[in-house]
């Protein structure tokens, strides 16, 4: 028997390929489409989440993304355009209680609106974990100051000033994992800096916190880093009137003679190096003047009235100084 030749059968064949590469591409389309719909594993539940006035879709989109609300801006900002209208985002603080996709999270930018009963709690930089507790509880009705300063005695140093937006039943435990979390994400990308500073990273805090009372602005900050270095460098007592006013629980103007001589770790008039631990929590501005100090050859800094600076390199200057300035 002789086999006939089917021309047509070479064209099959290429269709079945065609048609499997078809399936295949759309199986992935398909499953990466869904990845990107759903929501990122570290979704920020119960946390805030900002929105500010004048964006545009896709700065909002872009924004969602930063606090990882979604898994691609892209999309986001191709659901608002296509399935809402994006004008109607509104601007404001969420929180959203459980994961959403990102179609979920579009509806709730556009329909929803912000969350109302959030209560804004506004931490100065170098504030105090008692200042903390106090502000705080003026703000949070179910803040308990006791358990704040009990939980987190040994963080002094370590929970980030800021302004927060929060719950209004935000609770002390709640209030302080915020700030810690907060803490370590503003300082995770000077983590290698302090780490490789002479101080460490426990004694860059230490000095910052210093830094935010011996100091009024970023500039005097990096001048007074700078000299308070060159004082431990060689091997000099910091002589920081903060400190005293951190133990002794009152403001530098009513510091006396007398208060110098107290025996405290605090006093660091007495005691070499830096007190045993941060004397209030600050910011990026202060951490920053301890990482990039302004290079001197100074060791005296003083402030007159006016909340001026005037540096010396000698005693004998520093005297001068207070002579001239502190009359």
């Amino acid at each position: 028997m002789i086999e006939t030749f089917d021309v047509n059968r070479p064209w099959r064949l290429e269709w079945l390929w065609l048609g499997a590469f078809a399936l295949l591409s759309v199986f992935l389309v398909s499953s990466l489409l869904w990845w990107q719909v759903r929501p990122p594993q570290d979704f920020p539940v119960n946390e805030s989440v900002v929105i500010p006035r004048g964006l545009s879709a896709s700065e909002i989109a872009n924004v969602l993304d930063e606090y990882k609300v979604v898994r691609s801006s892209s999309l986001l900002y191709i659901a608002l355009q296509l399935r809402h209208d994006p004008s109607t985002v509104q601007a404001g603080t969420f929180i959203f209680d459980r994961p959403l996709s990102v179609l979920e999270v579009a509806s709730r930018i556009t329909e929803s609106g912000a969350t109302s009963n959030l209560a804004t709690v506004t931490l100065p930089e170098g504030f105090t974990i008692k200042e903390f507790a106090d502000i705080a509880s003026r703000s949070l009705p179910d803040f308990n100051a006791e358990e704040f300063l009990a939980q987190n005695a040994t963080l002094e140093g370590y929970l980030f000033p800021d302004t927060y937006y929060v719950p209004a039943d935000f609770t002390a435990d709640e209030f302080a994992r915020l700030l810690q979390d907060t803490f370590e994400e503003k300082t995770l990308a000077l983590q290698s800096s302090m780490e490789a500073h002479p101080l460490g990273p426990d004694g860059v805090i230490n000095m910052a916190s210093l830094l935010e009372r011996e100091a009024n602005t970023e500039e005097s900050m990096r001048m007074v880093s700078g000299i308070l270095q060159n004082r431990l460098a060689e091997g000099m007592r910091l002589q920081t009137d903060a400190s005293l006013e951190y133990v002794l629980g009152r403001p530098l103007g009513t510091l006396t003679a007398e208060d110098l001589e107290i025996d405290s770790p605090y006093n660091t008039y007495r005691y070499d190096g830096l007190p045993p631990t941060p004397i209030g929590n600050p910011g990026l501005t202060s951490i920053m003047a301890v990482l990039e100090p302004i290079t001197n050859d100074y060791f005296y800094y003083l402030t007159d009235e006016d909340g001026v600076f005037h540096y010396a390199e000698t005693f004998d200057e520093h005297k001068q100084n207070i002579a001239k300035y502190l009359k």
